[in-house]
């Protein structure tokens, strides 16, 4: 008995349309992962600057003296911050003396840690103002870190009753993509706000919205995540 056999396979058309749908779906999906690689790198290394902000003041309170983290926007070295007690209260954290726990002093380089394109910066010109003025915008100036009016080096300090001395902002941003997301600390009691640029390179004047009563608060441009 002769048993007839259908023999399976694909046609060249087949191949050819399915080979030019990868294609196309290449186009499209390989710069949105770009764009999702790059800001997550930007989230994680602002959020791990707020935690070492939250690390640093818990060190403070349990060694009972203060802790700072000093920040370096251009050396020593570039895009870096160090955080740690000041041995010899000279307002820098680079001396001998100065240490973290019964440690050196903690260094985390930007660019090191999270890629040459995550830097100190900002995409844009103006962020929002602090909360009692919303939703006024304000410029954000030549330095994409400030806090009070340090400087040499520009430093937060964190104190044993679990109080800031001053307040102020850092802007991390992916130099490429222009994303950018800021961590600022409003009041002295050292509470601690994450915001992000609603723009991009590719977007540089994102809609204005204003919404300052409802979660998430969204205006100038930039949106509060926590």
């Amino acid at each position: 008995m002769n048993i007839a056999r259908e023999n399976s396979g694909v046609s060249l058309i087949e191949l050819v349309v399915v080979v030019a749908i990868i294609g196309l779906l290449s186009i499209v999906a390989v710069p949105q992962y770009g764009i999702f690689i790059a800001k997550g790198k930007v989230r994680t290394a602002t959020n791990d600057l707020l935690q070492n902000m939250r690390l640093s003041r818990t060190m403070a309170i349990k060694e009972n003296r203060q802790y700072l983290i000093t920040f370096n926007e251009n050396g020593d070295p570039a895009n870096s911050y160090r955080m740690g007690f000041d041995g010899n209260n000279n307002d820098s954290l680079v001396d001998a003396v100065d240490g973290y726990g019964s440690g050196a002093v903690r260094l985390v380089n930007l660019q090191t840690r999270y890629g040459n394109e995550i830097t100190f910066g900002t995409g844009t010109a103006n962020g929002p103002d602090e909360p009692d003025t919303c939703p006024a915008c304000t410029g954000i100036g030549g330095s994409t870190v400030a806090f009070g009016g340090t400087a040499a080096p520009v430093r937060q300090e964190f104190n044993t009753d679990g109080t800031v001395s001053f307040t102020g902002s850092a802007f991390l941003m992916h130099n490429a993509r222009g994303i950018t997301y800021m961590m600022r600390i409003s009041f002295q009691t050292g509470k601690i706000d994450l915001w992000k640029w609603d723009g991009d390179n590719t977007n540089p004047a994102p809609p204005i919205v204003n919404n300052c009563n409802n979660a998430p608060v969204r205006y100038c441009g930039w949106t509060e995540l926590r």
